[in-house]
């Protein structure tokens, strides 16, 4: 992957820097209202305490908050660092164009109405992006809901809030959000956990600023440890976010996104299986997983991660011991480890003798635990079995089912007094109440830093989605890259020889695989039944015959293929046949000749195959092959280029895996000759992405170990315009 030089990201942080520690600054449409877009900035700056130049424009007024109001930011006699621009969209290019002829670097705007709401708002923000481009102005938005610096007060946004106090964890966790509403509510709901904010940036409609673009500023910053998001999609910028994204891991920086979109309303057309089955979505996830990012599906579970998080206690493993007030809540907890990959620890016979020393008679000191209503009577039972049950050395991490409704303040402080004796992390789980008592001893855990967890769910996949992040930290690997060289020069003369977005005929497909060392089948191409006898002689039966056109993409599905044929009559009926089922099949189809192959002996198909995705670069797709590789819909996606242990996990992530690892007799198959040409693959879609589109092999037989893989079929789409459809 192509690495982020140190002076690119020394570039975008000197460009990025007036946005987040800006010494002036100019509100452009302020108002006396503090509670408009337009007014929100000044009341905030004032309540923050900036300590900057702020400088109101608006020609309506002489002053607003107390400051001198000047008619146009060109009449502002010092340097303005940054502009926040809250104005009608129909004054925002005038706008924006005088500050830039003011010199100013950075913008942020505030208003609506450009490309999200149709072609003449798309038109606008373009011309946006050319002042941009000329003038080198940064800009943030159009539509979005600006940027907040908790470090140093610079509140330039118009998400209205108090000043947070007496934080547990201030300083915690920066956020991007390409929704602005749902910027604001997850930063509402962190607060209620005493997860206080570092950064917080709505990017909007990323006129100019990309996503990944402030991801990579924050990811090189010595005080951000947990970068959270909210994430639409990207609109650029793919390879500078994985680049973020490895940095950050790199640095144990924990990344985590809500990613939305899991299921499109449609998908495009594609013209591969690979195509038809590396959608957007399956891009994210494979990407997520390679880079260590901790995907979220709900708000819940992305909440749970970051307080859990921020108690700075994470996960050595698995193990998971249960303590729970009531029997029936220890079995929920207990079920749904299971469902997130966790493990219930078995006790040492040291902690259950412990244990039973002080339990009541009718308690269970097994896992998971059960106090029963002894609690209400005794609580220093919490404390006790909390302290005996997280020395065991099989616990890795603590739950507690605690219902917070329960009136034993004594049993709260004693859950705390545990918490702080020890080293490994122990979540509470409870769930929303408002009564009072409910409300203050959630309150007091919070403040004593225990986590609390209001939906079992969503917490305990946070424990396991953090102790997966750790094990990934710790495996953390380079990248390789690769320097092109003949194999590239050679692939592309082949690749010249046809029209960009048609496909190249399966023997020339297999060439390219060729010069790659990926292993194909013996094969000959015949241009008659006569030249088909003499390859089949040759090769030795029994044979394969196969169309060999650029326009008949899936032979199968045009009588194109014809198996195990025994002799040369076979072979010559069979040619003459495959000729007679493409021509009925597309009558208008290229046909160079037929391709006799070896008969190559039975073994597990799978496909191998990629894509390349127009924001990230190729994708490379492993699954079960054959005819039935979309009908069983299994495959595991990552975007190049792959390491080894990157390989390995799409091996495993498939749900037919127990195939690779044979099955009722079935030896397993050869794992390390699908990493070989897994890593070969990658750096062939690398090295070829500027001049292929799409490519399968499929079926790609594997054998048993130490046995190897061989490519029976492949496919390759160069790059470019589709002239034609492939079915």
């Amino acid at each position: 992957m192509e690495q982020s030089s140190v002076m690119e990201l020394q570039g975008l942080a000197a460009e990025l820097q007036p946005f987040f520690y800006p010494e002036s600054v100019a509100v452009i449409g302020a108002s006396r209202n503090r509670y408009k877009p337009s007014g929100i900035p000044l009341h905030l700056f004032s309540m923050f305490g900036y300590r900057g130049e702020l400088y109101p424009v608006n020609p309506k007024h002489e002053d607003v908050c107390g400051l001198k109001c000047y008619a146009s930011v060109l009449e502002i006699p010092g340097k303005v660092d940054l502009a926040i621009i809250s104005v009608p969209a129909a004054q925002t290019m005038k706008v924006l164009e005088e500050c830039a002829a003011k010199g100013i670097k950075a913008a942020i705007i505030f208003s609506s109405g450009f490309a999200e709401v149709g072609e003449e708002g798309r038109q606008q923000q373009k011309k946006m992006q050319k002042i941009a481009q000329k003038t080198g102005m940064r800009i943030l938005g159009p539509n979005c809901l600006g940027l907040l610096n908790y470090y140093n007060g610079n509140t330039a946004s118009f998400l209205y809030q108090q000043k947070p106090e007496e934080l547990v964890y201030p300083h915690t966790l920066s956020f991007i959000t390409q929704s602005g509403g749902m910027g604001g509510i997850i930063y509402q709901m962190m607060l209620q956990y005493s997860v206080g904010f570092n950064y917080l940036v709505s990017t909007g409609n990323e006129a100019d600023l990309s996503f990944a673009e402030i991801l990579s500023y924050l990811a090189e910053r010595d005080e951000v440890g947990l970068i959270g998001g909210f994430l639409e999609g990207l609109h650029k910028d793919g390879r500078l976010f994985m680049d973020a994204c490895d940095r950050a891991l790199r640095r144990r920086k924990l990344v985590t996104m809500l990613k939305v979109g899991r299921n499109p309303a449609a998908a495009a057309a594609a013209s591969s299986h690979t195509g038809a089955m590396v959608g957007e979505d399956r891009v994210y996830d494979g990407l997520f997983k390679q880079y260590g990012v901790v995907r979220a599906d709900e708000v819940e579970q992305m909440n749970a991660l970051i307080t859990i998080h921020a108690a700075g206690r994470i996960p050595e493993g698995k193990r998971i011991g249960v303590i729970s007030v009531s029997g029936g809540g220890g079995v929920v907890v207990a079920d749904k480890c299971f469902q997130f990959g966790l493990e219930l620890a078995s006790f040492s016979e040291r902690t259950e003798t412990a244990l039973h020393a002080f339990f009541p008679s009718f308690g269970s000191v097994r896992n998971p635990v059960d106090l029963t209503s002894a609690l209400l009577l005794q609580a220093d039972l919490f404390e006790r079995a909390i302290s005996t049950v997280m020395a065991d050395p099989a616990v890795d991490v603590g739950v507690i089912f605690y219902n917070l409704e329960v009136p034993s303040p004594a049993a709260t402080a004693k859950i705390a007094a545990a918490y702080r004796q020890l080293p490994k992390p122990l979540v509470l789980f409870s769930w929303p109440s408002c009564l009072d008592l409910a409300v203050e001893a959630k309150k007091e855990l919070i403040q004593a830093g225990v986590p609390v967890i209001e939906n079992i769910s969503s917490g305990l996949w946070a424990i396991a989605a953090l102790a997966d992040w750790k094990r990934k930290v710790e495996l953390w690997q380079p990248f390789p890259c690769y320097t092109p060289g003949r194999r590239r020069e050679a692939a592309l003369q082949i690749l010249r020889q046809y029209g960009a977005g048609r496909a190249l005929p399966g023997a020339q497909a297999k060439k390219i695989l060729q010069i790659y060392d990926i292993p194909v089948a013996r094969e000959h191409l015949a241009r008659s039944a006569e030249e088909a006898a003499d390859a089949a002689a040759e090769l030795g039966y029994p044979v394969v015959l196969k169309v060999n056109s650029p326009d008949i993409l899936h032979k199968s599905d045009a009588g194109g293929v014809l198996l195990n044929l025994a002799d040369e009559a076979a072979v010559r009926e069979g040619f003459s046949q495959i000729m007679e089922n493409a021509a009925r099949y597309k009558p208008e189809a290229a046909i160079d000749g037929i391709l006799v192959q070896e008969m190559l002996k039975p073994g597990l198909e799978v496909m191998i195959g990629f894509k390349q995705d127009p924001i990230f670069g190729p994708a490379v797709l492993f699954g079960l092959g054959g005819v039935f590789v979309e009908i069983f819909d299994d495959v595991a996606v990552r975007v190049a280029p792959l390491r080894e242990q990157d390989a390995v996990a799409m091996l495993e992530e498939i749900r037919t895996r127990a195939l690779l690892e044979g099955v009722r007799g079935m030896a397993p198959r050869d794992r390390d000759a699908l990493v070989s040409i897994l890593m070969k693959i990658s750096r062939l879609s690398l090295e070829l992405r500027s001049a292929i589109k799409e490519m399968d092999i499929n079926p790609l037989i594997v054998y048993e170990s130490g046995a190897g893989a061989v490519a029976a079929d492949a496919l390759i789409i160069p790059a470019g315009k589709r002239s034609q459809s492939p079915h």
